[in-house]
């Protein structure tokens, strides 16, 4: 075994067991922390495949953006009467059809961007990353920013109408 096969193993791994941990944890703080961890190793996977550019955007938008604004959702979210976040499974039929939806357009969107090969996307630059991003891509990079943002002010307007 190669040194690059046993660091593709070991971040697929990471990556795979904070996936498990995001989807199966009773506790929000641990579903963060999967979270993080699943983020984290995709990060790892750009560096590996030589786009560190990539690899440094990742880590700070989700791990330094999205996963810190999970960890402030988790501290407003309503608490039991022991104290502890109030987590209720929301694993039904209208989340299955809301994230099969959203993988389907995500991939329709994303599916004439993403290079036929690795090579391809190991050749890239910064300057090829940001002609794509702020060129042909700007509406879809704004409006996923806008959706961010739209996610943060409901999560905001929904702490805040607890009824005390």
């Amino acid at each position: 075994m190669t040194a690059e096969s046993f660091v593709f193993i070991v971040l697929g791994a990471l990556a795979l067991v904070g996936a498990i941990a995001t989807v199966f944890a009773r506790d929000m703080i641990r579903m963060a922390a999967g979270l993080g961890a699943f983020f984290l190793a995709c990060a790892a996977f750009f560096v590996y495949w030589g786009a560190g550019l990539l690899g440094v955007v990742q880590l700070f938008v989700y791990v330094g953006g999205v996963l810190v604004l999970m960890v402030f959702a988790i501290m407003l979210a309503s608490r039991a009467s022991d104290g502890t976040p109030r987590l209720e499974s929301r694993h039904d039929l209208a989340a299955a059809t809301a994230a099969a939806g959203l993988f389907v357009m995500v991939f329709a969107g994303l599916r004439g961007v993403v290079p036929d090969s690795v090579d391809h996307a190991i050749e890239s630059s910064p300057d090829l990353v940001a002609e794509t991003l702020l060129g042909p891509m700007l509406v879809q990079f704004e409006i996923a920013g806008v959706l961010l943002l739209a996610a943060l002010v409901a999560v905001v307007i929904l702490v805040g109408r607890e009824d005390r």
